[in-house]
């Protein structure tokens, strides 16, 4: 299954980078559409194409979107070579093998599909009754969304990114008020991690929206980057805090970000991910947190003294009792960063007890 995702990823990539707006074989396609025209389009050497090619005509011309909108107005497909730069040839006729399955319904979609599952090249078909674009690759297929349903769609997920991201701060602040009293449980955690992983989901669904988008996307991606700005290094750093101790934080994030959205709203699969069994222990109960989150809220300390300093301060409550003195005897930490740390953890516990008020 994660093969086949990866196989679909890379097809949707190399799909969206020939065929968003604003590249050369979208113009073509956009002007058949326009003309309530239909179209087939094969992507690939025509050498290789020889057994399933009859009749039509050599062309061998540099690619023009003017030139395959005209060629499109014959019935038979046109192949192009796959960096969009050559026609080879028009009006022709593919005769793929019949016996192979497809589920399509009309002449030229049939055809397209069997040419993607026969010789394993991508194949395009323009609908001319539905106005539709369906892309056709081995067993692939994918319809490209229209331009205003693609745009309302993004508008949806930044929506759906927004209230994640909310959800993730006011995580945060209730994860930092409980870790100074020392009063975080199983179930905080999972909540925050989950507000992540639906984070996550719908930013990859939004990516791919984008990149369909091409160059319609720039007002998108600038709302996605600041949604999403250090989302990826603070997940890290919860993990970092509330794995078990055996656990590698590069594979619980991975795992985390590969649940479904169901098997996210699912405690146990969080729990297990994290290190932990239900059977050992209850979401109810008390967990300590390595102080990675808290110190990285920190300026002008490294990710190297937060590694320092929480591998000689096992957790939170630790870190935060610890003096100068104590944190400056830590190799690698001078009095300098130890003062500034100090004062630090003193200006943040002030400021959550008046956020408390």
């Amino acid at each position: 299954m994660k093969k086949t995702k990866l196989v679909k990823k890379q097809i949707l990539e190399h799909l969206f980078s020939i065929m968003s707006p604003g590249k050369p074989l979208r113009a073509a396609i956009d002007r058949i559409q326009e003309a309530n025209l239909g179209a087939i389009i094969v992507l690939g050497d025509p050498k290789k194409l020889s057994d399933v090619m009859r009749g039509g005509f050599e062309l061998n011309t540099a690619y023009t979107p003017q030139k395959v909108y005209e060629l499109s107005k014959m019935d038979g497909a046109i192949i192009l070579s796959e960096n969009i730069k050559t026609i080879y040839g028009a009006n022709i006729q593919l005769q793929p093998d019949s016996n192979i399955k497809t589920d399509e319904s009309g002449t030229r979609h049939q055809a397209a599909n069997r040419i993607a599952k026969q010789k394993g090249n991508l194949v395009i078909a323009v609908s001319e009754r539905r106005n539709k674009i369906t892309v056709y690759k081995g067993d692939f297929i994918y319809s490209l969304n229209e331009l205003s349903n693609l745009l309302v769609k993004s508008s949806q997920a930044i929506t759906a990114l927004e209230k994640y991201s909310v959800g993730i701060e006011k995580g945060w602040t209730n994860l930092s008020v409980l870790e100074f009293d020392n009063m975080v449980t199983l179930y905080d955690v999972v909540e925050v991690i989950r507000m992540y992983g639906l984070l996550f989901k719908m930013s990859e669904e939004l990516l791919d929206y984008m990149a369909e988008l091409g160059i319609e996307s720039r007002l998108v991606k600038i709302q996605y980057d600041e949604i999403m700005l250090n989302k990826n290094e603070s997940f890290i750093d919860l993990i970092m805090d509330y794995k078990m101790e055996n656990e590698k934080a590069e594979k619980v994030v991975e795992n985390i970000r590969n649940l479904t959205k169901e098997e996210l709203f699912e405690d146990e699969n969080i729990v297990n991910i994290l290190g932990y069994n239900l059977k050992d222990i209850s979401l109810d109960e008390g967990v300590k947190s390595r102080g990675y989150s808290l110190l990285s809220s920190i300026n002008k300390i490294t990710k190297k003294d937060i590694e320092l300093i929480t591998g000689e301060l096992k957790d939170v409550q630790m870190i935060l009792l610890a003096s100068p003195e104590k944190i400056s005897q830590i190799k690698g930490i001078s009095k300098f960063k130890s003062e500034h740390i100090h004062k630090a953890l003193a200006r943040l516990k002030n400021k959550i007890a008046l956020d408390r008020e």
